[in-house]
């Protein structure tokens, strides 16, 4: 079987193809919108790429065309050799690549989601784009109250947030500046949009059965429930909830040296909006229902580690209870979430 590295690039990609015994077979500079057809024509091979924007859709052609496919994680290319020695040209990067598919044949490879995942990631992408958007147009109008000593109540997150800032301008001598009301007709035009985006997730939802037994947890709505199975895809990918709970950078780090064991903040790492999401699911589970389990249980970690530490530790009490769920095709009981969960207090 032949060995194909692949440095992938926004217009053009270089393939070196290697033997088994390591021979170069064939170097090649093509059009990166051409290596569908390319790797369509070659026998089955074994393709080894670095995870990058062009990566999953060049993946899901080379497993359609019938080749072993690996996407190394970029956090693992430098150890393969990539850019060894401060040398690192597209054609070498391919070579590495090919030779580290000819040495090792387990490489590790990063999990390719589902067609119906990928989708609805970048219906969730796309919601989190906008709403990304729309707090910086809030954190400007903001600037601008505050420069003349006005404060405003409330979160600037649905349209009467631009009403009381037209309203408060009215009683200022300059009026609404027009600059402002640009950014205001423009944070009211991302409500609409972000508005039709929740229509469509909450349909998805409404017809996803494990969306919808995963909402009888409380504190999970559409957005974390959907969030949490399209970044995961398939809960088979997680062996046990200490390696979820690590994907998901919900664990703290660890300084450990001299026999000394220290422990640090939360990584720094993962799924940055999910993780989001969970813990702002935490927080609305902690202040609306103190009886719960899980918030008891994460009020007796406040009391010894402080409510900041409780409550990353009941975002990942959420994605192990979740996950549990989904895996095993069970219903939601409060009383087994009470248990102690190992690592989470640290």
């Amino acid at each position: 079987m032949e060995h194909i590295g692949i440095d992938l690039g926004a217009k053009h990609s270089h393939i070196v193809v290697m033997t088994a015994t390591g021979e170069v077979a064939l170097r090649r500079r093509v059009p990166t919108r051409e290596l569908p057809r390319w790797l369509e024509q070659r026998e089955s091979s074994r393709v080894v790429m670095e995870a990058c924007t062009q990566s999953p859709a060049i993946a899901r052609v080379a497993l359609v065309s019938g080749h072993q496919t690996v996407v190394v994680p970029g956090s693992l290319v430098r150890a393969l050799g990539v850019g060894a020695r401060g040398i690192k040209t597209d054609d070498r990067d391919a070579e590495v690549l090919a030779r580290a598919s000819v040495r090792n044949q387990e490489l590790p490879s990063v999990h390719l989601r589902g067609e119906v995942s990928r989708s609805r990631r970048e219906l969730i992408a796309a919601r989190a784009a906008l709403v990304k958007t729309r707090r910086s147009l809030a954190l400007s109008v903001k600037s601008w109250l505050r420069g003349r000593l006005i404060m405003l109540p409330g979160k600037a997150n649905t349209v009467r947030f631009c009403a009381a800032v037209r309203n408060v301008a009215l009683g200022e001598p300059e009026g609404l500046p027009v600059a402002i009301d640009l950014l205001l007709v423009t944070f009211e035009h991302l409500c609409g949009q972000i508005a039709k985006l929740d229509e469509m997730i909450a349909e998805l939802v409404d017809s996803d059965p494990t969306c919808i037994e995963l909402m009888q947890i409380p504190g999970v709505g559409p957005q974390v429930s959907l969030a949490f199975t399209t970044h995961l895809d398939d809960p088979r990918r997680f062996a046990n909830a200490d390696q979820l709970a690590s994907y998901l950078a919900l664990v703290p780090g660890e300084a450990t040296t001299g026999g000394k064991v220290v422990r640090t903040s939360t990584l720094k790492a993962g799924p940055l909006y999910l993780k989001a999401l969970l813990v702002q699911a935490a927080w609305s589970l902690w202040r609306t229902r103190p009886d719960e389990p899980m918030v008891v249980w994460a009020r007796s970690i406040a009391e010894k580690r402080g409510k900041r530490i409780a409550i990353v530790a009941l975002a990942r009490k959420l994605a192990t209870v979740m996950w549990a769920m989904w895996k095993h095709g069970t219903s939601y009981d409060p009383s087994r979430t009470s248990r102690s969960d190992a690592g989470v207090t640290h």
